[in-house]
């Protein structure tokens, strides 16, 4: 049988733990003897990236102030973007430090606590280093006003690429640009941050790109007219011009993309006195009322011929109640706002780009695409008419004198007609594609008539 030798090992393993913690013991109790003795801010200690370790405490409070008096002599805060580089001074944003306040809190780090919190702080603050931030005061009215107006010399609305028609119907080109914007609320929070570790710095601004909604690459393609209308109206009436003035403005510089499909009422907005728009006659349940956005049909309408003979298939479209004067009977598209909308679908297989303008009389709407070889001529023709001519309604009026008639509505003539796209190749059709069928209701002529008898003569 061996020796059993467990008891003695154990025994010197005891021994030895004893004696590692006696050591630290009398270690931690040296160290925090040291610690105590000292009335000054313990060493590793910072205020910001002020060094105020090993410093009485009017000390720390004197060099904190110095320190703060000289980051702030001159500009303490620089804002940069690309090359170009803005300072804000102290005084603009009543920037102030309370050196007093913060030498306390460097002199409190390792006094307070229970005794175990304390070493621990202090010994943390002696091998790692503690920082106190330097919680400086400002204005945050001042220091974004200050920013928005450094923002207003770098923010720019980004530049859609566009397209003109110039002579003989070619077509000029303007690229687009990228829009900037400032990020105020980041970069007054990341001023913010700076403030309270290093006086005096350098900040980037916080500027966001903005992209054009039309870019140079979505008109790539784009060389010639593919559909173009005008119809003509009247400037004299002044409501009604604004009207057709704001709807084409809101129509032009439109890019409609392949295969989407357009929207005049997204496009052109609601007819509200908000956005410009006034009273002017529009046709309601029949009747020529006057209502907010009258003469917008016209731009409309013509951009529905426009449409079709640029040959993209019409999604929605419907005709007025009563046929209007400016485009050929049955090739008018009415609209109203929520109930009503003209929509067509771009199938040219490219995207398409449509110009609105006013110019005296006269509404000019082109759409622009790709020009194809040997294109086929289009035409718009109108076949099947009927006339259906109006009732005469006879009303009796006691207050007319006998005999006599009064035309109270001189009624309309309705009509049946036909719509069709024709395409022509070397002068011979190829093709022939029936649009609309529309009825125009007649509208009865009333006449009043007297039933009023004279008083007998005495």
């Amino acid at each position: 049988m061996q020796p059993t030798t467990s008891k003695p090992v154990a025994k010197n393993i005891i021994i030895f733990l004893g004696v590692i913690v006696l050591f630290s013991v009398i270690g931690t109790v040296t160290l925090n003897t040291a610690f105590t003795v000292t009335d000054d801010v313990y060493g590793g200690v910072r205020v910001g990236d002020i060094d105020v370790g090993g410093l009485t405490l009017p000390a720390a409070e004197q060099k904190i102030a110095d320190a703060f008096n000289a980051w702030t002599k001159h500009e303490p805060i620089t804002l940069i973007y690309n090359d170009k580089r803005w300072t804000i001074a102290a005084g603009e944003i009543d920037l102030s430090i309370d050196a007093a306040a913060l030498a306390k809190k460097a002199y409190a780090v390792g006094r307070t606590g229970n005794i175990f919190q304390q070493l621990q702080e202090r010994y943390l603050a002696i091998n790692r280093g503690h920082t106190v931030p330097l919680a400086v005061g400002y204005s945050d009215d001042k220091l974004r006003a200050r920013i928005a107006a450094i923002a207003a010399t770098v923010d720019r609305d980004p530049r859609n690429a566009s397209l003109k028609v110039v002579a003989n119907f070619s077509v000029s080109k303007e690229p687009d640009a990228v829009g900037l914007k400032v990020d105020i609320d980041k970069t007054q929070a990341d001023i913010a941050v700076k403030l309270n570790t290093k006086i005096p710095f350098v900040l980037p601004l916080t500027v966001a790109k903005l992209a054009p909604a039309i870019t140079a690459r979505d008109l790539e393609g784009i060389d010639g007219v593919i559909g173009s209308y005008t119809t003509q109206f009247s400037p004299e009436e002044k409501n009604r011009s604004a009207n057709i003035l704001i709807a084409a403005s809101n129509l032009d510089d439109t890019i409609v993309r392949q295969g989407e499909v357009f929207s005049f009422n997204a496009i052109v907005g609601p007819r509200l006195a908000k956005n410009g728009y006034k009273i002017a006659p529009v046709f309601i349940n029949g009747k020529l009322v006057p209502d907010w956005g009258g003469g917008v049909c016209q731009v409309s309408s013509t951009l529905y011929n426009a449409a079709l003979l640029a040959d993209l298939k019409i999604e929605e479209r419907t005709p007025h109640f009563r046929p209007p004067g400016y485009v050929p009977l049955g090739l008018d598209a009415t609209v109203a706002d929520n109930y009503l909308d003209f929509r067509f679908r771009n199938t040219s297989g490219h995207n398409i780009y449509i110009l609105s303008d006013v110019a005296g009389d006269q509404v000019n709407i082109h759409i622009l695409g790709r020009l194809k070889s040997n294109p086929p001529e289009i035409h718009i023709v109108s076949a099947d008419k009927k006339v259906w001519e109006p009732n005469t309604v006879v009303k009796q009026d006691p207050d007319l004198d006998l005999g006599k008639e009064v035309v109270e509505v001189e009624g309309q003539k309705g009509f049946h007609i036909s719509a069709y796209r024709v395409k022509y190749a070397a002068g011979r059709e190829i093709g022939r594609e029936l649009i609309s069928t529309d009825e125009y209701q007649p509208e009865d002529r009333v006449v009043r008539v007297g039933t009023k008898t004279p008083a007998p003569k005495k």
